[in-house]
């Protein structure tokens, strides 16, 4: 189904909807990055062991599936101004439960709730470019987007360092349910009152999103080594490749019966849109696990956590700074697999300087993380393009949600597989250090297949 405007869309004032798109793909990346940069402390000011912080990772992915899956039906059926304003009220209240909770249950049902209301963010950021603005505009949506990406968190790092050993680990949340609360206001100033509608609303089942959050919690369960099940309790070991085969059937015959299906199998034989999403698999696995494991290097050096915000962030102004003189050369958008490369490639080998430079001196380790910059937006920024010129308003379709979905579980794998690796390193005698600097070795080996993956993928241009 192809998306049309709603009613007087043309009439939308562009310079309160700009700010606005910023918004919604800026609150999102700012909690991915603030929470992969503070889940070390926030870890240990709940009390959570790495397996269990990994459950609540898991928790909140599944809970950003349901939230992709359902969007099309809740715009459909309430409205797009009702929607945001809902989903982001229920974004700023799930975060300051978070900032409350004490303990893993209370913790996890908070973090469901806040990939409930923030999980359709960055989708709302890119539909509203198609759905508010006229077909002249819609790049320069696309790249206020692109602002909101790597400008919105350029600070994230810093601040949540800073507030976090003001304040302790809840201040991280309560950052970020004051940004959202910031996004609500934008929102109620931005889109104008509409009547509810129940055109398009028939979205995915229940059903079906339920299929496919069991069977991502199953094959997630799988490939962390049961770390979340009691060793004791091998008939539930057992049951996990069941259930995940039980939700995959589940989701596949629910589909059958759609009009339209989500992910009709036959697109499996397409090569550009299964690359596709591998590339936007790897790009949120390497870019959420480098700043999860950055902060344990740091920590490894002797450096405090402001040191290692102020590191972080220094890679988030070098990505801003890159985003300018990819935007300044005349066609930036003609040469996009030379750009994916030259991204990929300074971070695979910012990746092996991490790994192999000397603890003495410090300094150096700014070098490789300005490098390793060029990532960010040499990356996500030919993505994003790539996915405007293909999907040109079936944001429905098996090809846009399916990338986003991917990134979600993408960087739950990336903090939960690094948290377990990190601590089973330390449990076979290795110090922090060396145990972080191993975690960069396997980084630099995903570079490697991403590149790999670039090279031989015909339809990038």
């Amino acid at each position: 189904m192809t998306l049309s405007p709603p009613p007087g869309a043309d009439l939308y004032p562009r310079g309160r909807l700009y700010p606005l798109i910023l918004l919604c793909a800026g609150v999102e990346f700012f909690g991915v990055q603030a929470y992969a940069f503070g889940a070390h402390s926030l870890s240990v000011g709940l009390g959570l062991t790495p397996a269990e912080f990994a459950l609540a990772s898991t928790v909140y992915t599944v809970a950003c599936i349901a939230a992709i899956f359902k969007h099309q039906w809740a715009t459909g059926r309430f409205g797009y101004r009702r929607y945001l304003l809902v989903s982001t009220a229920v974004y700023v209240a799930a975060s300051l439960l978070c900032a409350a909770s004490d303990g893993l249950a209370s913790f996890c049902a908070a973090r469901f709730l806040q990939g409930l209301g923030g999980g359709g963010l960055f989708l709302s950021s890119r539909l509203m470019c198609n759905l508010f603005l006229p077909p002249d505009k819609r790049l320069t949506g696309v790249m206020w987007m692109s602002h909101g990406i790597l400008l919105v968190p350029v600070f994230a790092p810093l601040s949540t360092a800073l507030l976090g050993e003001w304040f302790g680990h809840r201040a991280l949340f309560v950052q970020m349910a004051a940004l959202g609360a910031l996004l609500w206001w934008t929102a109620w100033r931005a889109l104008p009152r509409e009547p509810a509608s129940a055109e398009g609303a028939r979205g995915h089942s229940p059903a079906t999103a339920l299929a496919f959050a069991v069977a991502v919690v199953a094959i997630e369960l799988m490939l962390q080594g049961f770390a979340w099940v009691d060793l004791y309790a091998h008939e539930l070991l057992s049951l996990l490749p069941l259930l995940a085969l039980l939700g995959l059937t589940l989701y596949y015959l629910r589909e059958r019966r759609q009009e339209r299906p989500w992910l009709d199998p036959r697109v499996l034989a397409d090569r550009p849109f299964v690359v596709g999403g591998l590339l936007s698999f790897f790009f949120y696995l390497v870019i959420v696990e480098f700043h999860y494991t950055a902060p344990l290097l740091g920590r490894g050096l002797g450096l405090s956590w402001w040191a290692i915000g102020g590191l972080l962030t220094l890679f988030n102004l070098s990505a801003y700074a890159s985003y300018w003189l990819f935007q300044k050369k005349s066609d930036p958008a003609g040469r996009l697999k030379g750009w994916m490369t030259g991204g990929v490639a300074a971070m695979g080998a910012g990746c092996l300087m991490l790994a192999w430079l000397p603890s003495e001196p410090r300094w150096l380790y700014a070098l490789p993380i300005v490098l390793q910059s060029c990532f960010a937006v040499f990356v996500i920024i030919p993505l994003s393009i790539r996915m405007f010129r293909n999907l040109s308003g079936d944001f429905y379709s098996h090809g846009y949600r399916t990338r986003l979905i991917m990134g979600k579980v993408a960087a739950s794998l990336a903090i939960s597989g690094a948290a377990l690796a990190v601590e089973r390193r330390q449990a076979l005698g290795m110090t922090l250090l060396e145990a972080s600097q191993r975690q960069f070795l396997w980084l630099a080996l995903i570079c490697a297949l991403f590149l790999l993956l670039i090279e031989r993928q015909q339809s990038i241009e």
